[in-house]
């Protein structure tokens, strides 16, 4: 969705370097035990307001700050609210029966699904992990999910299953260190409430790495004002975030905007020369931690269309990067390429102009071009079974 761009995603799974020595069994033992100690806090807190600030470092050295503003009432009701440099840009709300998702950008439709008391299952319904949205730990807690459950909240729908790795308290402070597939993330609670109070984070590595620090806010009591419903007054209800933003603006049916773009030997595409085939076009940039999932997805559909003998052309798209030289940008991309062990067609926009000729879309997105050189498909965000729901799209598109 466009308001969680990658700025969001990275935000919610930035990584600590890998530890330098294995944790003991007796250090695993004491971090399962602090991570079920705070999601027991949070279950037994009752109705509570929390708010999560992360301060971002890009690899550009630019910084900017997230906020998660979130919590539960006294009679199940929750809430969810992302702000980008203190400007609201989504809030979720969810009591009554129906959770109602609002976006700032968009103002005569909203997304409705119904709600059960389970803000997590609410957000899957309404197509949130595409975007790399999840519930905050502390609320999935707080409606009785387990330790598995508190786990996966913590992996913020971007990182994979989370090991402990590490256990450390010094009496002020207990921390957990967790890895995943793509680093590691580090925990920090307080040892008398037991709750969260703290991250620290970095995602990648070397030149590409990104960097943030996290402080939670924890207030004890009904929310109030923050779990009403927006004003909905005029707007029509969609069924998941990406109706929302499809109906939010992006032009599909409009000719695709001409682009030359150089490839990763030297050479040039002219997408203008593409015109009878269906061109899918990945949206990436090596510092982008949800692009890199998308990748392995676009890498697939490159080797199904290349084998397939159909009108078909994939290609990942790199842009955004922080770097407008060519050569360094090729470098990154074959340095990030090389490091996830794929193999695909790329192409490079070191200017962003054709970035922002497809009508900014987003990172990662994915847009499709028909036969007849017009926007035919939109996908913001990651989508899990993209593989799968592109060739049906292409298929589509072809007859």
């Amino acid at each position: 969705m466009t308001y969680q761009r990658a700025a969001f995603l990275a935000s919610l799974t930035l990584l600590l370097p890998a530890l330098a020595r294995a944790a003991s069994p007796e250090e695993i033992e004491k971090g399962r035990a602090a991570l079920d100690a705070a999601r027991l806090a949070y279950q037994k807190s009752g109705a509570f307001r929390e708010t999560l600030e992360l301060t971002i470092v890009r690899p550009s050295g630019k910084t900017r700050t997230h906020t998660y503003d979130y919590g539960v009432g006294p009679k199940d009701e929750a809430f969810l609210v992302l702000l980008n440099e203190g400007k609201e840009m989504t809030r979720f709300v969810a009591r009554e029966g129906k959770m109602a998702g609002t976006a700032s950008y968009v103002e005569d439709r909203y997304a409705e699904v119904p709600y059960r008391g389970d803000l997590a299952a609410a957000l899957g319904a309404i197509g949130a992990d595409q975007t790399g949205l999840t519930a905050p730990a502390a609320v999935v807690a707080s409606q009785g999910g387990d330790l598995q459950a508190f786990l996966h909240a913590l992996r913020q729908g971007i990182l994979g299953p989370l090991e402990i790795v590490g256990f450390h308290e010094d009496g002020s402070l207990v921390e957990v260190e967790l890895k995943a597939e793509e680093g590691t993330l580090t925990v920090g609670l307080d040892p008398a409430t037991h709750r969260l109070r703290q991250d620290r984070l970095i995602l990648g590595e070397g030149t590409q790495q990104v960097k943030a620090t996290g402080r939670y806010t924890f207030t004890s009591g009904d929310p109030g004002a923050a779990l009403a419903f927006p004003d909905l007054t005029g707007r029509t209800a969609m069924a998941t975030l990406q109706e929302l933003e499809r109906g939010g603006g992006y032009p599909l049916g409009q000719p695709a905007p001409p682009a030359t773009l150089r490839t990763m030997d030297g050479g040039t595409v002219r997408l203008a020369d593409l015109r009878g085939s269906v061109v899918v076009l990945d949206f990436w940039a090596t510092w982008c931690v949800a692009c890199w999932g998308s990748l392995k997805h676009t890498a697939e559909l490159a080797a199904w269309a290349s084998g397939s003998g159909l009108p078909v052309r994939v290609f990942a798209l790199n842009t955004l990067e922080k770097t407008s030289d060519p050569e360094e940008q090729r470098r990154l991309a074959a340095e990030l390429l090389r490091a996830k062990g794929l193999d695909l067609p790329v192409l490079l926009d070191s200017g962003r102009e054709t970035y922002l000729a497809f009508h900014d879309p987003g990172l990662p997105s994915l847009v499709i071009i028909g036969k007849d050189g017009r926007l035919a498909r939109y996908h913001s965000g990651f989508l899990e079974d993209m593989a799968a729901t592109v060739k049906g799209e292409v298929a589509e598109l072809l007859e």
